[in-house]
């Protein structure tokens, strides 16, 4: 169970390469950047891309989150910055939970609409797929100038769109950890209603929590609150830093709902009878 979080990690730095190499420097660098650029989430760009987002709500139904911990690229791009707070003390306080937000709903409302009305400046502002490719256009401008072209606008706009929305991300990752793909990435809220209903998915014991907290702690989506031994579905995004650091392995990646092993009422019997 704890090695999820290596096998997480490992997928996600792939992913992560591979799509910097296919944006920087283009899809026929290598088969894997073509493969990562194949696989994500855009529905801006729906005739290429409708296929992987079908397949990636089956996943989302099956597993969970795995392409906010895997695939996306600014998911793996926040959690650079998480390790960065991570390793500044003066950062570095513990993580607590953070009741949800309506927020990431709107955003995704407003982002459908869009979508269907062709306001395509929306899409190529806070689509995850598009924020990395504004951000990649700092090194190679090509990223996105046909795409920003579509509405009259030059590779300089979407420069300017991937430098705002790279300090945005980056000062929320160190803030509250992964803040944009809980309360504002309409992909991610999106695979958050899906995943409500997923099969697989967290669950702690509460006969094997001891309280400790660390699992809470280490939350970067701050969705597990310890004391009523629940885990917010609709935000985890599979990191398992909750699996691999509980001590007693109370807090598990499972298909099946927790009941108290522990009878909470016991029968009595009368000692009158005979």
């Amino acid at each position: 169970m704890k090695q999820l979080r290596a096998i997480r990690i490992l997928l996600a730095v792939l992913f992560f390469i591979a799509s910097a190499a296919c944006l920087m420097i283009g899809p026929q660098v290598h088969p894997m950047a073509r493969a990562a650029a194949r696989t994500q989430i855009a529905l801006s760009a729906a005739s290429a891309t409708a296929g992987a987002a079908l397949v990636w709500l089956l996943l989302t139904f099956l597993l969970g989150r795995v392409y906010c911990s895997t695939a996306c690229p600014i998911g793996t791009f926040s959690d650079i910055f998480l390790r960065l707070r991570r390793a500044v003390p003066r950062l570095n306080r513990p993580f607590r939970y953070r009741h949800p937000s309506h927020w990431g709903i709107h955003i995704l409302w407003i982002y459908l609409l869009c979508l269907i009305a062709g306001v395509a400046a929306v899409p190529f502002i806070i689509e995850p797929w598009n924020i990395a490719r504004n951000m990649a256009s700092a090194v190679n401008p090509e990223a996105t100038a046909h795409t920003w072209a579509t509405i009259s606008l030059g590779a300089g706009a979407g420069m300017l769109a991937g430098v705002l929305s790279g300090l945005i991300i980056a000062a929320l990752s160190v803030w509250r950890g992964r803040e944009f793909c809980t309360r504002i990435c309409p992909v991610g809220t999106a695979l958050g209603i899906v995943q409500e209903h997923s099969l697989m998915h967290i669950e702690i014991d509460p006969d094997k929590c001891i309280s400790c907290g660390r699992c809470e702690e280490r939350c970067r989506a701050q969705c597990v609150k310890v004391v009523s031994r629940y885990v917010d579905a609709s935000r985890c995004v599979m990191c398992f830093d909750c699996v691999a650091d509980c001590p007693t392995g109370a807090i598990r990646y499972q298909r099946n709902r927790n009941r108290p092993a522990t009878p909470l009422v016991r029968r009595v019997k009368n000692s009158s009878k005979t």
